[in-house]
């Protein structure tokens, strides 16, 4: 993380709960990438002013999203720790796309190395909509990606 970074605490805590996790999974950290940031803030942002959650269409980032309530105020670290219970439903042995799992299955991508992370408040709605993007994208579907990139704690 550049020394300048102006990172809120948000957006600290759910970084350093990210890399914490991937070395527990054998994955190396994620830098904290402006760009990918901005189109993580660009995407919360027109979610808000939707009102509901929606993938965006963006081919070269992967993204992890989540609504949460004002009075939830959910920390970065209790977002992480959320995605990371999916690893209840995941198979190790047969690593392949398994519906539930893909937010835990991206944040811990081996091949994923950069991070956006941005939250907006959701308008006419007591909610917050979390973006999290990431450089390359995860969840890929080629032969032996799963088994490649997504390992079972270490």
């Amino acid at each position: 993380m550049p020394e300048d970074s102006q990172l809120d605490e948000f957006q600290e805590s759910c970084l350093e709960a990210h890399n914490r996790v991937r070395k527990d999974y054998g994955a190396a950290p994620l830098k904290w990438a402006e760009d990918v940031a901005t189109q993580a803030a660009n995407w919360a942002q027109n979610l808000a002013e939707k009102g509901y959650k929606q993938h965006s269409e963006n081919q070269l980032l992967g993204e992890n999203i989540h609504i949460t309530t004002l009075d939830e105020d959910i920390s970065g670290e209790g977002l992480v720790d959320l995605w990371e219970k999916e690893t209840e439903y995941y198979d190790f042995d047969n690593p392949r796309w398994q519906k539930g799992t893909e937010r835990f299955t991206q944040m811990v991508w081996k091949s994923s190395t950069e991070i956006g992370i941005a939250k907006a408040k959701m308008l006419n709605a007591e909610r917050y909509v979390i973006v999290v993007n990431y450089r390359p994208p995860g969840n890929t579907n080629r032969p032996n990606d799963f088994k490649k990139n997504v390992t079972a704690k270490q």
